[in-house]
């Protein structure tokens, strides 16, 4: 059975992780960052991600934790290499497949994710839309930052190079109590992302570092550490080999 937590915790992140920039020249708006509003900042970062149809890249993730890894023997610090193949497409369609050491492949597709074992022939899939709701993320899949002024009351401060956009769910939600991005002015870039518990206390810190490829700024590393009262794990995906908009089928998601 997948953890509930890290799903949603998966799914709060899924719309800024691996969302490309394009490479536009943002100086007239740079000069006048001091002035610009919500929508502004909104408007700038979703102009850049919108370059981005479909994306492939080989993966390596390295897995760290100072916890019992599921299936591990040992207790304490340890550390886990996968490596695997990525596609994502729209807003809504990803597909992982890991390769080593152990063969496993999930799709979401929509609000539905699905798990597939290749060795056992096992599926398992779930019905989103319930964990989306919690989340305050629209049913479909598809989030975006002005969609998420709908679900989260949105501030902003501006911290030397960076703006942080601050999200509060308007509704109560026992998951979730805030969200803060830091969008890097220069290129319109998040960089770092903090989710907190709805007693103020951080529970995701991800880390996202670019590549400019034809023009288009990609993630091309990012390291993510969940806290737990059980300990902490800490995910690192680097991407290679990556290739953009080569006309992904939607057959691939199904």
């Amino acid at each position: 059975m997948i953890n509930k937590k890290i799903i949603l915790i998966g799914i709060l992140l899924s719309f800024l992780l691996v969302l490309p920039s394009f490479s536009e020249d943002l100086s007239s708006v740079a000069s006048a960052k001091g002035d610009l509003s919500l929508q502004d900042i909104i408007q700038n970062i979703q102009s850049n991600q919108s370059q981005i149809k479909d994306l492939y890249a080989e993966t390596t993730t390295t897995i760290t934790s100072n916890m019992a890894l599921p299936g591990a023997k040992d207790k304490g610090p340890q550390a886990m290499v996968q490596k695997g193949r990525m596609w994502t497409k729209g807003r809504d369609k990803s597909k992982i497949e890991i390769i080593s050491p152990t063969r496993q492949t999930t799709i979401t597709n929509g609000d539905k994710i699905t798990i597939i074992n290749p060795d056992s022939g096992q599926t398992f899939t779930q019905d989103l839309s319930k964990m989306r709701e919690q989340a305050g993320i629209p049913k479909g899949g598809s989030m975006d930052l002005s969609k998420a002024l709908d679900s989260f009351y949105m501030s902003i401060e501006q911290r030397e190079d960076q703006y942080v956009l601050i999200g509060k769910p308007k509704q109560p939600n026992k998951f979730l109590g805030k969200m803060e991005f830091y969008i890097d002015v220069n290129r319109w870039l998040p960089v770092k992302i903090l989710i907190y518990t709805p007693t103020d206390k951080i529970m995701n810190i991800t880390e996202m570092d670019y590549k400019e490829i034809s023009g288009i700024w990609i993630t091309v590393e990012t390291s993510s550490t969940a806290i737990t009262p059980m300990g902490a794990i800490k995910t690192q995906m680097v991407l290679e080999n990556i290739k953009i908009n080569q006309g992904i089928s939607d057959s691939e998601f199904k």
